[in-house]
């Protein structure tokens, strides 16, 4: 599995790869359906720092993922994340996540993530909680994990 910078970005493929409204749904419960390009041009925006990815396994496209920049410096949030439906239950969400991480680590230097996800989409959860992130708040269906990349930012919080 790899990923792929999606810069300049390129929506088209998003909206190819994600043709179901239930999955676009529990990627972004806001996004609108159809498709809609100019809001996810507004949030993947690269010249605001956000880094969309294409993920392939070999040469087939199997996923989307983001890294958005957030306002505190040094964290980043783990976005629209998307495996194409033949894909799921491999364990490929778990190694996706950590190429996500790696490159946050290595490209990003980040210090921690943080995501969000619902309770309606309990394969999301636990894919997440098997790569270390943790619940830290919870309002209605929205859960929102993090974890901590470098352990020198737990001493900083």
């Amino acid at each position: 599995m790899r990923l792929v910078e999606n810069i300049p970005l390129d929506t088209s493929i998003i909206a190819d790869l994600i043709a179901d409204p239930d999955d676009l749904h529990l990627v972004w419960p806001s996004a609108r359906w159809p498709f809609d390009h100019l809001q996810w041009q507004q949030v993947l925006d690269p010249a605001r720092g956000h880094k969309p990815f294409l993920v392939y396994q070999g040469i087939d496209l199997i996923g989307h993922a983001a890294l958005r920049r957030t306002e505190q410096p040094g964290v980043y949030s783990l976005n629209y994340l998307y495996l194409a439906p033949q894909m799921r239950s491999r364990g490929l969400g778990v190694k996706m996540v950590g190429l996500l991480e790696q490159y946050a680590r290595e490209e990003l230097s980040a210090k921690k993530l943080v995501l969000v996800t619902r309770t309606y989409n309990p394969r999301a959860r636990k894919c997440y909680s098997k790569c270390g992130f943790r619940e830290y708040s919870r309002e209605v269906t929205l859960i929102r994990m993090s974890k901590v990349l470098q352990t020198e930012y737990i001493r900083e919080e």
